[in-house]
């Protein structure tokens, strides 16, 4: 096709200038009909036409087909051009046909409006398609196909494998509704014991010292009575590890805790709970609880009213501890389910990554890696609920998905049509 600094050379189309001229050059400073509203590659892969859509030619015939998406779901609008002459819509004919990452064909018919041919159906995200294009004049069919590839990764198995990526079923799933409490641990108090002397005396002896391990009925202190001057033994109560100590020998043994024992293989997580939450929250709820690295999971066993004139309520967790790696003391922040419904479809929340001003997922089918952007429903931090943009049954990315965004950004993806 001649240029249209070329075509404006010609004394016919000189005279036609007159009645379009105008709109053109105002079509070519400003392209209305751009589909990169979210912006341009760095250099385009394809000839463009004045409203900004892809040039297709085909010896004196040309069709410039363009995506609109300015503050409207996306359609198709197409021009063409026979010669210097632009054709009006009713004089020839469109059909556009796309095909999927996994086979899914979108079908479209054009029909005259204003000045452009317009297709007959929103052209739905991602433009990530295989594209064939049929265009009749004057009893002549004119054919093109190209690829329109965006947010689309190739990606061989063994470096899928070796990269970590991780690939789940999208299917039905539970919610979770749940509220974030804070608290720390605290331990088990009939697990801890002060030792005191049965009959004031002299400390003979002490076997165990700070921070070692007694079991219960380990002698732990000697004491000579001050009244019968008779020895006796004081045995630990409990098994666990000393972790206060105001004995030593020849002191003398009153009132005073001698040892502290403390077992903490089991502890529990002590949550407070605000008078806003406290209307949902109860004795038998699922907890998990966090800090750092760490978490476990367990239930309330009871509700405590809080201290003094304070208007919190105590949430009480027991929480298995045989690593003793909840300390007492540690701060701790809890998810509490106050309530639970069953979705049709949910994904793992790690699946998320962010692109132009969507949240997607990668769908994979075969070696091709594809986003698909979400609309979401209720979540519970781990997982959510899927409204629209997944299908029961897709294989979608987990586990370090975010390696394919970073690959797709690296590549400069763009908005290309």
């Amino acid at each position: 096709m001649n240029s249209f600094v070329d075509i404006l050379r010609k004394p016919a189309a000189r005279a036609r200038f007159n009645t379009y001229g105008l709109l053109l050059l105002t079509t070519l400073a400003f392209p209305l009909y751009s589909a990169e509203e979210h912006g341009d590659a760095e250099e385009e892969e394809f000839a463009r036409g004045i409203h900004g859509g892809r040039l297709l030619e085909d010896g004196n015939f040309s069709v410039e087909l363009a995506i609109f998406e300015q503050g409207i779901p996306p359609e198709y609008r197409a021009w063409a051009i026979q010669g210097d002459m632009q054709l009006e819509p009713g004089q020839w004919q469109l059909d556009v046909e796309l095909t999927r990452l996994g086979g899914q064909v979108d079908e479209f018919r054009f029909a005259p409006n204003g000045g452009y041919l317009l297709g007959d159906a929103v052209v739905e995200e991602p433009h990530s398609f295989d594209v064939n294009v049929v265009a009749s004049y004057q009893g002549q069919s004119y054919r093109w196909q190209f690829e329109s590839h965006e947010g689309r990764v190739h990606l061989k198995d063994a470096m899928a494998q070796t990269m970590g990526i991780g690939v789940h079923f999208a299917e039905a799933g539970i919610i979770h509704q749940t509220r974030l409490l804070y608290g720390k641990i605290s331990p088990d108090p009939q697990q801890v014991s002060h030792i005191t002397a049965r009959y004031p005396g002299l400390i003979q002896a002490v076997r165990p010292t700070l921070g070692d391990t007694v079991s219960q009925g380990d002698l732990v202190i000697t004491v000579e009575a001050n009244d019968s001057l008779q020895t006796y033994e004081i045995h630990a109560p409990i098994s666990g590890v000393v972790v206060d100590s105001h004995a030593n020998p020849g002191e003398f043994a009153g009132n005073q805790h001698l040892l502290t024992i403390a077992n903490y293989d089991n502890v529990w997580a002590d949550l407070n709970v605000f008078p806003g939450e406290a209307q949902v929250i109860r004795a038998g709820q699922s907890v998990e609880l966090h800090m750092g690295e760490l978490s476990a999971t367990s239930t309330i066993r009871y509700l405590n009213p809080g201290q003094g004139l304070t208007p919190n309520v105590i949430a009480r967790v027991p929480l298995e501890n045989p690593d003793l790696v909840w300390t007492p003391g540690l701060l701790v922040e809890a998810r509490v389910t106050v309530d639970q419904f069953e979705v049709p479809l949910r994904i793992d929340n790690r699946a998320l990554q962010s692109f132009r001003d969507w949240q997607v997922v990668f769908i994979k089918i075969g070696e091709e890696y594809e986003i698909r952007p979400l609309e979401l429903g209720r979540t519970d931090g781990t997982f959510s609920e899927v409204l629209s943009g997944l299908n029961p049954g897709d294989r979608y990315v987990v586990e370090n998905s975010y390696l394919l965004k970073a690959d797709l950004e690296k590549s400069g993806a763009s908005h290309d049509h």
